[in-house]
This record gives structure tokens, sequence and C-alpha cells, in this order.
């Protein structure tokens, strides 16, 4: 719970600054960036990320990075402000917040879809374009097949999730059967 409080300060601080200036993509691209690069070599991320280190021999080593990753100036200031203030180790969830507030104010919402079986292209779309009249909001779909389902589809945007699968029909049936409601 702490590290969501902690992201979502630095993000909306982040995101208020490049909405003033017009980098919201900009710095969501380089923080992306960034997260990636810590990914691929973990050892550059201890060495930026551990306290045992001086805090001036890990933040030469970011602006050592940055220079060559050309990282934008507010960007460079922000992440040695997560270092100074240790909470660099937060960077992923910061980044992951981040990009929630950008769909926010683009009016985007991500929707989770999953079948027992690959969908078509169009079926995709006309799912999307259920959800977008639904919520009002531009929908961004990401497919995954889930065979435990055995049929039908589980749409999910946020905490709403819509359950047509037959698996949970099969479910609700059965507890009609326990309660001895069926008609």
């Amino acid at each position: 719970m702490k590290n969501l409080v902690i992201a979502k300060r630095y993000a909306k601080a982040l995101f208020n600054l490049a909405l003033d200036g017009g980098w919201v993509g900009q710095y969501g691209r380089e923080l992306d960036d960034f997260v990636r690069l810590l990914k691929d070599f973990p050892e550059l991320a201890e060495a930026i990320q551990n306290p045992l280190y001086p805090e001036t021999t890990r933040k030469e080593l970011f602006f050592a990075v940055a220079d060559k990753a050309d990282t934008s100036p507010i960007l460079r200031s922000f992440i040695s402000l997560l270092i100074e203030k240790k909470r660099v180790q937060h960077l992923d969830e910061i980044a992951e917040y981040y990009h929630r507030l950008i769909d926010e104010h683009s009016n985007v919402a991500r929707a989770q879809i999953k079948a027992a079986t690959e969908l078509d292209d169009d079926i995709i779309q006309d799912i999307s374009h259920t959800l977008e009249n639904m919520t009002g909001k531009r929908i961004v779909v990401e497919f995954q097949q889930d065979p435990s389902l055995i049929g039908g589809v589980v749409a999910q945007i946020g905490d709403l999730v819509l359950d047509g699968s037959v698996k949970r029909q099969l479910l609700n049936f059965k507890e009609s059967l326990k309660r001895g409601v069926l008609a």
C-alpha cells in the first residue's frame, strides 16, 4: 500500500510538470526506456538503487547513463530526486501509475478480454465498441486466451468485470441447484 502511495505522489508530480510543458508522451517514453534499461541490466539497477553506495556515486552513474540515452532535463532531475529520496526502487510503479494518468487524461480505458479460444479481430472490435458505448471511453484491448473458461468471454476494465463465460454460467447453475431455486 505504501508503494502505491509513493508511486502516485511522484507520478502525479511528474505528470503535472509534463502537462504544463506539453511533454506527457515524451516523459512516458523516457520513463519506460529507463525502466526497461534497469530490467535489462540488473547490475545497473542494483548500483543505482542500493543505498549502501554513496548517493553521489549513484547519481554520477545515472547521469552517465542519462547522457548516453539523451534524457530530457526534467526527467534527469526527476530520477535524480528519486535517487536522493531513496525512492528510485519504485520507478517501475511510478511509470505504471504515470501511464494510468495519461490514459485518464486521454479518456482511455484498458480492457483485458479473455476467451477460451482465439478470437477474430472483428469480434474483438465488436466487443471493444460495445465496451466503448458502455464506458464512454476509448478502449484499448489486451486479449488473452484462457481455455479454462470453456467458452464465452470475460472482459475486465479496472474493477468492472463482465463475465459471460460458460464456466461462470455453470457455476451459477450449480449455486442455483444448491439453493433449490431452479425453476
